[in-house]
Formats: structure tokens, C-alpha cells, sequence
């Protein structure tokens, strides 16, 4: 069998290593005052932290590498001459699977001598890194941010599963995604990519894996697949490599240009070159990854879908435009289009109407979800358009009647009725919407 041909057979098995089932829940309908605002502010895009796992350099268990990125967007800068700085406290906790603390680190970080144009920048961050040495297991890693100056505290948490690299065989560790790599003479400077989101990452980004090899295996072939929200392989490479004997590691380069927005599983896997295409793996990696452009919320995973929601407010002509474009990167022009002549505030990188509206999309996928998406029912159509109602009355065990609600919104003057037809809470409208809708629709 030709490597090209093995390189496709062992394309499956990859494959499969890295499907995992989801099972969906229904949600109940329900709907809450301005519940948008708080969906929103939950789900801050300027903090991220990454996990990742490697033995430990002497001989003793795993160690477990955390990574912070705070972006300088969320740090409150103070003028200092005629340049800014900034504050901030940080608590990395580890939790095991009981929840008990197994370690926690706490120090200041301070960001001195920034140029006022850095410091409201949405691309400068602060990176900081802990490492602590654990058990193999599974854990809670909590991280909590304090601002010392707007005394505003932010979370973010991350689960992550420590592998036992003290076996006999070829192992892997987890996958650090990379920036940039920098040689300076013999030395490597590396920069890590805390965010798990590679469109962030111009044209192409740096793998590093390190490999524990105790028998001394002196070559593999390295496969790295990217596989879409599907579980079908969207790019691949196949590297022969030499191994060091002991620790050693390695640092492949991928180009994902063609990557379309969505969620992905990044899979690095070591074969034997003299393996059949039965044979199994040496030893295998994953890593999820998303695709993202600036700006566009995190909500946003799949650029088809997210032009179909804009039904509820864009021209017929704009629409019928969208959905007719043949290419993905004629949909991204067009999408960007779409919503840079919505900007409220062009000069900065934001687009706060466009994260209303999708923060409403993602609000009505969480609480009006039936056998349908929650976007398409009637309760979340109305909540996309007009946003969340002034006031909610709830009857949903009447005797002389079928359950309903009444959405009421203050500022239209206009209440608005939904009935359970089937007693199953898939509440339909009963009210025409079509002029006011058409009163305020772009």
C-alpha cells in the first residue's frame, strides 16, 4: 500500500477517536425581563484561560500548565506621565473531582508604560502562566481576575482531564496552540494562543506536543486532522518524524485559511511507518478549537445559520442577497456588509447591535428550544425582534382554557398572546405582528 493510501485509511480511525455523542435537551419556555443584558455579561470574551498537561520533568506525576489571557479592553489603565498602567490580582484554584482544593496560586500582575492607543486596544492582552503538579485525574481549574482599580471581579472556568504519562508506551501531551515561534540563535521563543479560537491567528498557527518515548522508538508518522462539528476531516497532514529517545518535542505548522466558522477537533495522533492500516495508534492528542472572526460573537458558530436568523430583520432584497452567495468568502463579505451599515459606533472594533441581536438568538435557543430550534419557534421570533417584553403574565393552568402567556411591551404600547395548543409548551402566537413588525424591521 502506497503512504498516500495509508494516509487515508488511517484518516478514519482518527476519526473515530474523536466523535463524541451530545444529547439534547429541550428547554421550558420562559422568558425574563432584559434577559439578554445578563446572557451577555456572562459570557465575557476578553478573558480565557488554557489547561494543558505534561509529565512532569522529575520523574515524579503530570503537570498541569495554566494560562491567563486579560485583555486590555477589561483592565482599567491609569495616566502616568504620559503613558498608562494598569493592575490586577490573579487566583488560579485547581479542584479535584469532589470539588476540594488541591492547590492555589495568587500574585499581582502589573502593566506598566502602555501607549493610550494599546490600552483601549481590543487585540493587546496580558498573558500570565502557573504550573502546578498533580495526580492524574480530572479537575476544576477557577480562575478569578480582579481589576484593582474598578474593583470588578471576573471568572472564568475550565475542565481538564490529566493523563498518566508514567506508562511503558509512546505518549503524547496535551496540544498547545501557538502564535509564534522565534529562533534566536540556539534558543526557541515560543508565544502560546490562550484562546481556543485559531481565526483569531493570521493564515496559519504552530502545533507543540511533546512526545514521552521510553522504549526509544526511533520514527512515527505524525497525523494532524482538524474535523468539523460533524466529525468529517476538513484538513490533514502526515509528517515523518524522528523521535528523541525520553522527552522530547515537536512543533508542526498549519495553515487554515480555508476554515469556515464553526467548532472544531484538532487530533494529533503517532503511528509506526511500517504499520498496517489495522494496526493502532501509537499514541493520540485532541484539542478543540473554534474559528472566529473579530468582532463576530462567540454565539456565532456557523456562518450559513447565522445568515438565515437575519430573516427576522433584514430587507427582502438583502436577504434573498445572502443566501444566494456562492462562495464562503462572498457569504463573509456579504454578512460583514450586512452589519457594518448596522454599526452604531463604526469607530470602534464593537458592533454592539449585532451582539444584541445575536445575544438575542442565543437567549431564545437556551428558553424556547421545543422540537425546533428556539430562533424558529414563535416565542423566540418575537423575542428577536422586539427583545425581551416590559412585563410577563403567566397562566399556565387555567381551567377554563388552554395555558397562555401575554407579552406585554411598554414602549410599542402593544401586548402580545401565546397559546399552548398542545399542552406540551409549544406556545404558538395568536396576535398579528406584521405591521409593527414592519414599522421598526431594517
Amino acid at each position: 500500500m502506497t503512504r498516500s493510501a495509508r494516509f487515508r485509511s488511517r484518516m478514519l480511525s482518527v476519526v473515530c477517536i474523536a466523535m463524541v455523542g451530545v444529547l439534547a435537551v429541550p428547554a421550558i419556555a420562559q422568558v425574563e425581563v432584559d434577559g439578554t443584558r445578563r446572557e451577555r455579561e456572562a459570557n465575557d470574551q476578553s478573558l480565557f484561560v488554557d489547561a494543558i498537561s505534561f509529565a512532569g520533568r522529575t520523574g515524579g506525576g503530570p503537570r498541569l500548565d495554566v494560562f491567563v489571557q486579560v485583555g486590555f479592553d477589561i483592565l482599567s489603565f491609569l495616566k502616568n506621565g504620559d503613558l498608562y498602567d494598569a493592575s490586577y490580582e490573579m487566583t488560579i484554584s485547581v479542584l479535584d473531582s469532589t470539588g476540594s482544593l488541591v492547590s492555589e496560586k495568587l500574585w499581582t500582575e502589573d502593566v506598566k508604560g502602555v501607549p493610550f492607543d494599546r490600552s483601549v486596544s481590543p487585540s493587546a492582552v496580558s498573558i500570565t502562566q502557573r504550573s502546578f503538579n498533580v495526580n492524574p485525574g480530572h479537575y476544576l481549574v477557577r480562575v478569578v481576575m480582579y481589576d484593582r482599580e474598578s474593583k470588578v471581579n471576573r471568572q472564568i472556568a475550565r475542565e481538564v482531564q490529566v493523563p498518566d504519562f508514567g506508562g511503558q508506551n509512546l505518549s503524547l501531551s496535551d496540544i498547545m496552540i501557538l502564535n509564534r515561534v522565534v529562533m534566536q540563535g540556539d534558543r526557541r521563543s515560543i508565544t502560546p494562543s490562550v484562546s481556543s479560537n485559531i481565526g483569531a491567528i493570521p493564515d496559519s498557527f504552530f502545533v507543540y506536543v511533546e512526545s514521552y518515548n521510553p522504549k526509544n522508538i526511533d520514527t512515527a508518522d505524525i497525523f494532524l486532522v482538524v474535523l468539523n462539528a460533524k466529525g468529517d476531516a476538513v484538513l490533514a497532514s502526515d509528517t515523518l518524524i524522528v523521535l528523541k529517545p525520553g522527552r522530547g518535542d515537536l512543533i508542526l505548522t498549519f495553515h487554515h485559511a480555508l476554515l469556515a466558522l464553526g467548532d472544531y477537533r484538532l487530533v494529533v495522533s503517532a503511528r509506526s511507518p511500517r504499520a498496517n492500516e489495522d494496526d493502532p495508534m501509537l499514541a493520540s492528542t485532541v484539542k478543540n478549537v473554534t474559528v472566529r472572526w473579530q468582532g463576530v460573537p462567540h454565539s456565532v458558530k456557523d456562518l450559513d445559520l447565522a445568515i438565515e436568523q437575519l430573516r427576522y430583520i433584514a430587507k427582502d432584497e438583502e436577504f434573498t442577497t445572502l443566501r444566494g452567495a456562492k462562495t464562503p468568502e462572498e457569504k463573509q463579505t456579504l454578512f460583514n456588509e450586512f452589519w457594518k451599515k448596522r454599526d452604531p459606533n463604526p469607530n470602534t472594533p464593537r458592533n454592539e447591535r449585532m451582539e444584541e441581536f445575536y445575544a438575542r438568538v442565543e437567549y431564545a435557543n437556551k428558553h424556547f428550544s421545543h422540537y425546533m430550534d428556539g430562533w424558529r419557534t414563535d416565542m423566540g421570533m418575537v423575542f428577536i425582534i422586539f427583545g425581551a417584553p416590559s412585563n410577563v403574565e403567566r397562566h399556565p393552568f387555567e381551567t377554563d382554557s388552554k395555558p397562555y402567556e401575554v407579552w406585554s411591551y411598554y414602549d410599542l404600547n402593544y401586548s402580545i398572546l401565546f397559546v399552548d395548543e398542545t399542552g406540551f409548551g409549544d406556545y404558538r402566537l395568536q396576535t398579528p405582528i406584521w405591521e409593527l413588525w414592519q414599522r421598526i424591521r431594517n
